[in-house]
């Protein structure tokens, strides 16, 4: 199986959202797990894809798929299963007259002049009236947010609603005293001393209220997705009414990452889980790449002999895992990527392309090809692999468990439903 190192979006930095931070409407929230909407518009290009043609992403995240093909007019469905990462893209493709907007942010505005105790004060980590020794939000910058948060439902028009509710969320995050790192969330450098409070919530949502504005006042039409929040392994296995001729996405990557963790704070703040209980409910919905739930156990162990080679030799160094589910997660991650392959194919128009962004992984020292093997359960369940292309290579942070590894690979694998 052949990797091509001179593909032609190599090192473009398609497989990063970095430049979606100044795109108008992909700039309403920073989704750093994504990758670029000029992917989805090379692949559309490179297609000849049109407005009748249906583009989907079973892993859609913040919705670059589904906003780029509705900025382009072409029909999409995005399959996402967090709830609030479904909310940022159904919001990103929302309209809203001026008027109607601007009479809507200054009542929501007026509200948050007046900090109102929110009722996850005193809720695990998430102010330091909760009893630790560090925590999420400053209280008064908490009850700023629930201020404004707690009138939404005074708001009649529900477009207005979702775009400040998107900008509510957005500024609290940016007053947070952790930020995103990778797997988890990492407490700011010198983060008590940073002060934040209901003034610097303030500049922050009217600053991010306007960045919506000004989006809203230069908007062309845009052609509205689908996007149904839900386990993809569920949905797809129900076949779709319509076949589509391009399948774009990117799973999470096998790299022990629980998404709904990093998410944790936004999907408690905006009302979207409400118990703990909840949010590990959610947990074993989500592919299995993660140790975090006890998800049931994976029973197909047959991927090729790539992942053969690769799990053999992880088994002998099982000692210098992290942790001893490692295997069976690694298993079960391809066990699940092998039902989604099989079911985006029963899916599949007889010439549609499936796009497959994905990354390396690396456990006790040892490389897992997860685009190879992904290739190679591909090619047995009823697609054609048309080309493994090389994105970019990744700088690997050096960590005990593997320090033979310092560089990880990240690729497109394009398959074809064509004979």
């Amino acid at each position: 199986m052949h990797l091509n190192e001179e593909f032609l979006l190599k090192d473009q930095n398609v497989s990063t959202a970095g430049d979606t931070i100044s795109l108008p409407r992909h700039r309403w929230y920073y989704y750093k797990e994504g990758f670029s909407p000029s992917l989805v518009k090379k692949a559309i290009e490179m297609l000849s894809l049109e407005e009748n043609d249906l583009i989907i992403d079973p892993f859609n995240g913040s919705g670059t798929v589904t906003l780029t093909c509705s900025e382009n007019n072409v029909k999409s469905i995005g399959l996402e299963v967090n709830p609030f990462t479904a909310f940022i893209a159904k919001t990103k493709v929302k309209s809203a007259k001026i008027k109607q907007f601007d009479n809507d942010v200054k009542f929501i505005i007026e509200k948050v002049h007046k900090p109102k105790t929110s009722p996850l004060q005193n809720f695990s980590t998430f102010t330091e009236f909760s009893g630790k020794t560090k925590w999420l939000f400053n209280s008064e910058v908490l009850n700023s947010y629930y201020a404004g948060l707690s009138n939404l439902d005074n708001i009649k028009n529900e477009n207005t609603k979702a775009l400040i509710k998107l900008a509510l969320i957005r500024a609290i995050m940016e007053n947070s005293n952790v930020r995103r790192d990778g797997k988890c969330l990492r407490y700011r450098n010198n983060w008590q001393d940073l002060h934040y409070n209901k003034e610097t919530y303030l500049e922050s949502l009217e600053k991010r209220l306007c960045i919506i504005r000004e989006d809203l006042n230069c908007e062309n039409k845009l052609k509205i997705p689908k996007i149904i929040c839900g386990d993809s392994r569920k949905i797809l296995s129900k076949s779709m009414k319509e076949k589509f001729s391009l399948c774009i996405t990117s799973p999470p990557y096998l790299n022990t990452f629980d998404y709904t963790d990093i998410y944790r704070p936004e999907l408690f703040l905006g009302g979207f889980v409400n118990s703990m209980e909840e949010l590990y409910k959610l947990r074993l919905n989500t592919i299995r790449s993660h140790i975090q739930a006890k998800w049931e156990k994976p029973i197909i162990n047959d991927f090729g002999t790539m992942y053969a080679t690769a799990i053999s030799e992880i088994l002998k160094r099982q000692d210098q895992l992290m942790h001893c589910n490692i295997p069976m997660m690694i298993q079960a991650y391809f066990e699940d990527m092998s039902n989604i392959l099989k079911m985006l194919r029963n899916n599949a128009k007889d010439n549609a392309e499936l796009w497959l962004v994905v990354s390396t992984s690396a456990y006790a020292g040892i490389e897992i090809p997860v685009d190879m093997i992904i290739g190679e359960i591909g090619n047995k369940v009823g697609w054609a692999l048309k080309e493994i292309g090389v994105l970019r290579h990744i700088r690997k942070r050096k960590t005990k468990y593997s320090k033979e590894i310092d560089h990880l690979r990240e690729s497109v694998v394009i398959f074809t439903a064509s004979k």
